[in-house]
């Protein structure tokens, strides 16, 4: 869906809703919305009955239309102590009067947007709540796969700060909200800034008796306070805990809490329990930013001719997507389609630079390709099978890098989570491979995820498979990764982390930056990327032959930081 291409420059203005906009605002909210809104809720709309609203409108339209809606906004006003978020906000239960303000709708016509005007009808709100002195924040629901609408409210300062499992029933079916709160007029977390900024940096090394040091040194007293440094903690998810977890937090009773807290009691007090608190914390950031580091070994360079083997049952899809995306890697799509995969590759190219042997071009190519249909090494992979797949398909031809690409009814040993792709080197020559196992049947928690829910871990977001298929979206991930370090870390004396001194749980350049396909990502949240308004599939770069891809963080070894396209 795209824009309309305006002979001018529309002149939006911002007014409240009228009953004559009554027929125009219930055929948008049901070309909109996918849930259907009964005319009582239209009626109290239109007539302000218990619901403030703004309506945007185009006044340099022609005549008859200059005052017709093209988009709008609609809330209510509700007493804080039964808005059901108490929790999560700090104010004065003496104070029955205190007030929040709930987006109910939001929704602007798809010929006008991308203007800026969803976020003006959002700031109307904001300030109307800001002006009504008992009102403590602005808060709304948003359907978990809504990622531009999950985008501009957190470009907006909205906080994202509950996941409700089931929130929507759509067609039969349960979707999940995110709970996204915007706090005004000294409305604020329970959660004081200093404890939760502090919490946040160690959230992932921290354990039980951490918990119990932290209680010690900022002397919890306060509930509130209390449930903050628990909620916070516990964002990340423990491998060990007795306690509950709900909507991402952990619950404590009474008791639980007595326990903890007797626990810190017997813990040193002072500087003693400070200078451990601090002393963790290069701990913690040291696991986070620990850098790829080069070993002096060769790398890949000049011409890679990759020789691809379809082993087992594949479409004509998986083949023409993955052909596509190596392709891509040297793909000018023009200025008009950016960002472009070509400039990730670009990153990949300057580990030559680093290294200290130049700046040219690595040229992928696909030489040869090679389908078994009868699945002539069994469908188990295991060192045995790569080595007879291999010689069979390159026919001792070192000049070229075989990749293997599994179907989905074969099944790869020690590919889960974090490895669903492997390259290596075989035979006297060292010749380098790789292998790509199918996310549909193998690990699809983790190696189809974003497409698919992930095994464990956070909830997070799932997106739509830009090329309308799990299948091949998800091999295009793990391919990119295991390409990438095929060329930085061939004879794994390359690029790697230092620390890494497990050769099955390496740390390279791309399985560094695991779970990050844009800037802004979290566990559980891939970053920013774009969704294709034609087919609703979530991508971040433009490649050949007109297809899009979701492409995984490689390391950029310059920045030495972890560098996505978006």
């Amino acid at each position: 869906m795209s824009n309309q291409e305006f002979s001018h420059h529309p002149t939006i203005c911002y007014r409240p809703i009228q009953p004559s906009d009554l027929e125009v605002l219930e055929r948008i909210h049901a070309e909109i919305f996918p849930i259907r809104y009964e005319s009582e809720f239209f009626q109290s709309v239109v007539h302000g009955r218990d619901i403030v609203s703004w309506a945007a409108v185009d006044r340099s339209r022609p005549n008859g239309q200059s005052d017709e809606l093209i988009g709008f906004v609609t809330a209510r006003i509700a007493m804080t102590k039964e808005a059901g978020i108490g929790d999560l906000l700090r104010y004065d239960p003496s104070k029955p009067d205190q007030t929040l303000v709930y987006i109910l709708t939001l929704g602007v016509v798809e010929t006008y947007r991308n203007l800026g005007i969803a976020r003006s009808l959002i700031r109307q709100v904001i300030k109307y709540a800001s002006s009504v002195p008992t009102c403590r924040a602005v808060y709304l629901h948003v359907i978990s796969y809504n990622v531009p609408a999950i985008h501009l409210y957190k470009k907006m300062s909205f906080k994202c700060i509950r996941r409700l499992q089931g929130f929507y029933l759509i067609n039969g079916q349960h979707y999940d909200s995110f709970l996204f709160v915007y706090y005004v007029n000294g409305g604020r977390s329970p959660c004081s800034p200093l404890i939760c900024a502090g919490m946040s940096m160690i959230k992932t090394c921290v354990n039980a008796w951490l918990l119990a040091v932290v209680i010690r040194v900022v002397n919890i007293t306060s509930p509130y306070t209390f449930d903050c440094v628990v909620r916070v903690l516990t964002s990340y998810p423990w491998k060990q805990t007795s306690h509950k977890l709900k909507d991402g937090c952990m619950v404590t009773d009474g008791i639980e809490r007595q326990q903890i807290l007797r626990m810190a009691s017997s813990l040193p007090s002072g500087s003693l329990v400070l200078s451990l608190y601090l002393l963790l914390f290069p701990v913690c950031l040291a696991t986070d930013s620990a850098s790829i580091t080069y070993h002096g070994g060769p790398l890949l360079t000049g011409n890679l001719n990759l020789t691809l083997i379809w082993y087992g049952q594949f479409g004509r899809v998986h083949k023409n997507v993955i052909r596509a995306f190596v392709e891509s890697l040297h793909y000018n799509a023009g200025a008009n389609l950016q960002p472009q995969v070509s400039s990730w590759w670009n990153v990949v190219e300057s580990y030559q630079e680093v290294a200290g042997k130049g700046s040219s071009p690595i040229n992928v190519k696909v030489v040869k390709q090679v389908t078994d249909l009868k699945y002539s090494a069994g469908k188990a992979v295991t060192s045995e099978f790569i080595q007879k797949v291999l010689r069979k398909a390159t026919g001792g031809d070192s000049n070229t890098i075989p990749v293997i690409l599994t179907a989905r009814d074969v099944k790869m040993q020690g590919l889960c989570f974090t490895k669903c792709s492997q390259h290596g080197m075989l035979g006297d020559h060292q010749q380098p491979y790789i292998v790509v196992g199918n996310p549909e049947s193998e690990c699809p928690g983790s190696c189809a995820w974003p497409f698919q829910k992930p095994d464990k871990g956070p909830l997070s977001i799932t997106l739509n498979p830009p090329n309308g298929n799990l299948g091949v979206d998800a091999m295009v991930v793990a391919f990119a990764r295991a390409l990438v370090e095929a060329v930085t870390n061939p004879y794994k004396t390359g690029f790697f982390q230092d620390n890494s001194n497990n050769a099955n749980k390496t740390v390279e350049a791309a399985s560094a930056c695991w779970g990050i396909f844009g800037s802004g990502a979290f566990d559980g949240y891939t970053g920013k990327v774009r969704v294709d308004p034609e087919t609703g599939g979530g991508f971040n770069g433009h490649g050949s032959r007109g297809r899009k891809f979701l492409i995984p963080a490689v390391w950029n070894p310059k920045t030495k930081s972890c560098w996505t396209l978006l």
